[in-house]
């Protein structure tokens, strides 16, 4: 008997860069017909930065994407433990823009602990999610670029799908980071911001 999967990805620094993946993978998933769940601190005040040659997304699409403002990491811990509650509605994507807000304004201690929880949450939840659907569902957040997310929370949480952003000759690179030195050449999206759009090699293998 197959055992439901989760795959989750940590996208780390180049928050407006971010952003545009986090949106073209709401799309992406909605547009192959599953319920899309997008978490943020603060609402959209416009759409990201659009990935060049990324078709519009449909009103079917639209309509199988919940966009959530939730201002308070406590929200965020209350939404991950009532998922359940949403049936026929679950989620097969959760998708959470710049996790770190939710805890940088506290002072050090609070600030690890409630990162590891809200982390913790998000993959419980997920997991849930997979069960209810018997299928491989999916868990995106982006967050900024310190020690505590390309370190701690990655190699717990995020083990085998991390990208870390960085600055290179006027690109935007994301580089999958390798956990052993034995893994296959490292993977990349390259992005260069074009007439207000974002050019890329490939967004595709974030959905492999």
């Amino acid at each position: 008997m197959n055992v439901p999967e989760v795959k989750c990805t940590l996208l780390c620094g180049a928050s407006d860069y971010s952003q545009s993946l986090l949106f073209e993978s709401a799309v992406y998933w909605a547009e192959v017909g599953y319920r899309v769940v997008y978490l943020q601190m603060f609402q959209m005040k416009s759409l990201p930065i659009p990935v060049d040659g990324a078709k519009p997304p449909s009103v079917h699409a639209l309509n199988r994407i919940t966009f959530l403002t939730l201002s308070r990491w406590q929200d965020l811990v209350k939404y991950t433990c009532s998922v359940h509650e949403t049936s026929p509605n679950v989620p097969r994507v959760i998708l959470v823009a710049d996790l770190h807000n939710y805890y940088n304004n506290e002072d050090r201690d609070q600030k690890i602990r409630l990162a590891h929880m809200l982390c913790a949450c998000l993959c419980d939840a997920i997991s849930y999610c997979s069960q209810v659907y018997k299928s491989t569902s999916y868990l995106t957040v982006s967050t900024e670029d310190s020690m505590l997310e390309t370190h701690k929370l990655s190699t717990m949480y995020f083990p085998s799908t991390t990208w870390i952003s960085s600055f290179d000759d006027n690109q935007v690179v994301f580089c999958k980071k390798q956990i052993y030195s034995y893994q296959q050449r490292t993977q990349k999206i390259k992005f260069i911001k074009l007439n207000n759009k974002l050019r890329c090699n490939s967004v595709e293998i974030l959905y492999m």
